[in-house]
């Protein structure tokens, strides 16, 4: 009876001994892909972090050159306001020297000579 049970079982077991096998392929082979799938992942992640990295150094070159060209202009217009201050100046120092060597007439408000001052 023993003979026969174990004939009886040998496919089975065989059967089993080959679905076992056939699920650590089956595992063997999902493993495989799953690493290749997480090898792919990190590369494309490795890619885009790449470009959007040079993006970013683009951008801020171009900002940063955006701001040196403002600071250019502004010290161009401040030594441009300074000149106009300058002329300014000198212009109402030598109108106050003007006004200094007229004579003070004994006239009540401003003169001809005066108001000539003004003009200008």
């Amino acid at each position: 009876m023993m003979a026969y049970l174990s004939k009886a079982a040998m496919p089975f077991v065989i059967a089993s001994a080959m679905l076992l096998a056939a699920a650590g392929l089956h595992y063997a082979a999902l493993a495989t892909a799953r690493g290749m799938v997480d090898d792919v992942r990190t590369l494309t992640i490795a890619e885009r972090d790449a470009h959007w990295s040079g993006e970013i150094e683009r951008s801020n070159a171009t900002a940063n050159r955006q701001v040196a060209d403002q600071a250019r202009a502004t010290l161009q217009i401040q030594a441009a306001a300074a000149d106009k201050v300058r002329q300014a100046e000198l212009a109402l120092s030598e109108m106050e020297k003007a006004n200094a060597a007229l004579p003070n007439g004994d006239a009540c408000g401003l003169d001809r000579d005066r108001v000539r001052l003004l003009a200008r």
